[in-house]
């Protein structure tokens, strides 16, 4: 029989460490944990609010007025490539487990806040890889006919940042378990400029004689780079209570790209915009621009702070808490999103879940 707490306050479950109090709040270990809650809300016609690490989802000052369930299932099996993660092992420690026993192909996310099973929602990356590159299948439990339904990699629906659970089937499913392919005694490929550079600048990498080895050095590597960003949770680093970053890169399409190209060069009164802009990725859904770049030249500057809330001093896309409010940084997020689109006609879109 399921055990509901009561009046849990929510922000005690968030890396922002932002929200009210939740009316109820339930960790589920099973998946009969997850079925017998879900009856339970329906019966009640209670809402309901799914929270795997906490790390990409922002509360309400007032709380949440239904059940927030937790999820707790946990497990790691491995049959020869492949490994079947239950959704609520923690994912760096996955990472790390992968890094230690020779698996290659998800190294370069390392450091990355939440759990196992929230990584395919938003299809996270980092460093040149995204997590759909190594997934097979998601298992979830489809909330209305309770039943587990198994989905291919095509089935996810993956792009940047995104995936049906994020879209078309946003809240109508909860994930159980992940299952990746990982190549196991392969070279580890490192596709990232700044990965690479900062590698080549601070390792023996290319004396190391094991896989292991490098993918030990590329696992840090990528720690001590987000560790500088504050891009890892750390009770002694302000500018780590965040959802690491706020705002997703903007993709443009041809058109909009040479009008931004034009409009850029313009205000800032340069033609080559080239010598402004940091790298401006090209992918197969268009340009990738740079969100920190309009941020900070749009008048906002690392450590900007109002209303307790604000920049980290380390990374423009990482919206903080410094003992505010989700009321302070929502109205600050609009407020960014506002003069960026009013200088460079670009429109920014929030990373994180915000429940209302």
């Amino acid at each position: 029989m399921i055990s509901l707490k009561q009046n849990i306050n929510l922000s005690h479950y968030t890396t922002i460490k932002l929200g009210g109090p939740a009316k109820y709040f339930i960790e589920c270990n099973t998946i009969n944990d997850i079925i017998e809650t879900l009856k339970y809300a329906n019966g009640k016609n209670f809402r309901l609010q799914v929270l795997g690490g906490g790390s990409n989802i922002i509360f309400s000052d007032e709380g949440f007025d239904g059940i927030v369930i937790k999820i707790n299932l946990k497990g790691i099996t491995i049959q020869n490539n492949r490994i079947t993660v239950a959704a609520g092992e923690n994912w760096d420690n996955f990472v790390n487990y992968t890094v230690e026993n020779n698996f290659t192909g998800i190294e370069s996310l390392s450091g990355i806040p939440g759990t196992v099973g929230a990584t395919p929602i938003q299809n996270v990356g980092a460093y040149g890889r995204e997590v759909s590159n190594t997934i097979q299948y998601v298992k979830a439990l489809d909330k209305t006919i309770l039943e587990v339904i198994e989905f291919n990699n095509n089935d996810c629906k993956f792009a940047y940042r995104q995936s049906r659970f994020k879209n078309e089937d946003k809240d109508k499913y909860i994930i159980t378990e992940v299952t990746f392919v990982l190549e196991r005694d392969k070279e580890p490929e490192i596709k990232y400029e700044e990965l690479k550079k900062y590698i080549d600048g601070n390792t023996n990498y290319n004396n190391l004689k094991t896989n292991t080895e490098k993918l030990r050095t590329i696992r840090k590597a990528v720690l001590n780079i987000r560790k500088k960003k504050s891009m890892i949770t750390d009770e002694n680093d302000s500018d780590s209570v965040s959802c690491g970053s706020f705002f997703l890169n903007p993709i443009l399409n041809q058109e909009e790209y040479n009008k931004f190209v034009e409009r850029f060069a313009l205000i800032l009164g340069n033609p080559k915009v080239s010598e402004l802009l940091p790298i401006i990725h090209k992918t197969p859904a268009g340009y990738k621009i740079p969100a920190a770049c309009l941020i900070e030249n749009a008048g906002f500057h690392k450590g900007y702070e109002k209303n307790n809330v604000g920049i980290s001093s380390k990374h423009s896309l990482a919206l903080i808490n410094k003992g505010g409010t989700t009321k302070a940084l929502l109205e600050l997020s609009k407020e960014i999103e506002k003069k960026v689109y009013d200088k460079f006609a670009v429109r920014l879109h929030p990373e994180p879940v915000i429940i209302q």
